[in-house]
């Protein structure tokens, strides 16, 4: 991992010195317990900032990581992540996720919401709705049957049963659905208190309305509801500008970049991306690959070298350069200030496309992917500084998907070629996410309705025939709550809404 050669400079010695106080009783006879320092209540907006940071932990961290390297994107280099990239995976691996999914963050959202409702702030009610179906669907769409309906209420289920999948996301298409009513039906005078993603005022409606309906259609979409998909994607977000992103600074521990804290200050060398199958299919030298994106109307030497170094022959780095890493390089993808995609225009648009073009056919669905497409071709998401210019996107033409086309290397049919290009395109746009693990999953269009999209895109498992299918619930959870599946599902089951 050449990159990360220059960290042993950066690396400071710590030390901590500790003090023995034996007797320590003598020091507090008669004294309360009671600690005044700490806080025995919060305001709403204090709670929703905190599940927020939680939140973006949840989305950003640890299983990010995993899904990426068993979605082909990123390579695991050394110790347990050799072992996690080669698919094995025990119960204990996913014990931090799981807290922090239903302490950290669940818990919050549902305080939040408590709070809201007593307030009467609509705004921020919908707010946490909106948050904690993005979490849950999240959450249920990599692990399957989760506790739910019962979760976080240890008085009343000591032992919270695990719902079934399909009962979870029609939980949450109704929690949306309440978000946008309160949304719709808020007062004035009222915030979404303690935002730290907008702007925290009430002119963020049209935003978080966008926002809400983008996660409706990520659920439809997996549950193979593809007009109801592409109904809510079309009220979803239109416009990068106002993408849900998770801001990052300069202070280690406190706003890096999860990533970038990582793979350079907190586990350095233990994953990179030397055999990535997303560096490969957009590296400009490797063009002349089947599976590549680069074609005569297509050049990705500019996203290449947003998110990669290097090459096939040597191995790819993931980009970390930027202001902390101080190579004299602009902020990588992975920088420390990088800012990290959490519900996208870029996916909204390109699930509008696949449901159209399911839906209305090739014509229709080809001015969908043009339209995003165009949005790349002004720089898009990437840092200005990786833009060389305009043309790196043109627009496609229907006969480009014709045999042998600019979209068509292998000869599909047309309307199976075009559904190739999009779901490539989605599987590079939203690198980094655990989306791209989950839209692995699902059954493809056409010619590839029998197939999951990790087949039609060539992908190559690291090891055996097949991806894993899910992850493993928790230890944690195993040990504490008798209501836990056993046998536990593995990692090769089938996910129920992929079946």
């Amino acid at each position: 991992m050449k990159k990360y050669t220059k960290l042993f400079k950066r690396v400071a010695l710590i030390l901590m010195v500790g003090a023995t106080i034996t007797s320590c009783e003598k020091f507090t006879d008669g004294v309360s317990e009671y600690d005044p320092t700490l806080p025995t209540d919060a305001s709403l907006g204090q709670v929703i900032n905190s599940a927020e940071v939680a939140y973006i932990g949840f989305v950003e961290g640890e299983l990010a990581r995993i899904g990426g390297m068993w979605a082909g994107q990123f390579t695991g280099t050394d110790r347990q992540y050799v072992t996690l990239n080669n698919y094995t995976s025990t119960a204990p691996d996913y014990d931090n996720a799981w807290g922090n999914l239903y302490s950290g963050v669940l818990k919050p959202w549902r305080i939040a919401q408590q709070k809201a409702t007593a307030l009467n702030n609509k705004r921020a009610l919908a707010l946490a709705q909106i948050l904690e179906a993005h979490t849950m669907i999240t959450a249920a769409s990599l692990f399957g049957d989760i506790p739910y309906s019962q979760a976080n209420n240890l008085t009343e289920f000591p032992n919270p049963k695990f719902d079934d999948q399909k009962e979870i996301y029609a939980a949450l298409l109704t929690l949306l659905d309440q978000a946008l009513a309160n949304i719709a039906g808020a007062s004035p005078g009222t915030s979404y208190d303690g935002d730290i993603f907008y702007s925290a005022v009430a002119g963020d409606d049209a935003k978080w309305t966008a926002v809400a309906n983008t996660v409706k259609a990520k659920i439809y979409l997996q549950l193979g509801d593809f007009q109801k998909a592409h109904d809510a994607a079309a009220l979803g977000l239109s416009d990068g500008a106002d993408d849900l992103m998770a801001k990052h600074g300069d202070s280690y521990n406190l706003d890096f970049n999860i990533y970038y804290s990582f793979l350079v200050y907190d586990r350095p060398g233990y994953m990179g991306a030397s055999d990535s199958y997303a560096a490969r299919m957009i590296d400009p030298t490797n063009n002349a690959a089947a599976y590549s994106k680069n074609n005569a109307k297509t050049d990705e030497s500019d996203r290449f070298t947003y998110i990669f170094y290097g090459s096939l022959a040597d191995g790819y780095d993931l980009n970390v350069s930027g202001y902390d890493y101080d190579d004299g390089e602009p902020d990588g993808m992975f920088s420390n200030r990088a800012s990290f995609p959490i519900v996208t225009y870029r996916e909204n648009q390109l699930i509008l496309a696949e449901t159209t073009l399911r839906l209305s056919g090739t014509t229709a669905a080809l001015d969908v992917l043009n339209d995003y497409r165009a949005y790349l071709d002004g720089g898009g998401y990437l840092n200005p500084e990786y833009v060389t210019g305009a043309g790196h996107y043109q627009a496609y033409d229907l006969t480009d998907f014709d045999p042998s086309g600019a979209g068509n290397p292998g000869n599909l049919d047309p309307a199976d070629a075009l559904y190739v290009e999009i779901t490539k395109e989605k599987y590079i746009s939203l690198l980094s996410t655990m989306d791209v693990f989950v839209d692995l999953h699902r059954k493809g269009f056409g010619s590839f309705s029998g197939k999951q999209n990790w087949e039609v895109l060539g992908l190559t498992p690291n090891t055996g025939s097949v991806i894993p299918q899910r992850f493993l619930i928790a230890q944690v959870e195993v040990n504490s709550n008798t209501s836990t599946p056993r046998p536990s599902p593995g990692l090769f089951d089938l996910l129920e809404v992929f079946q």
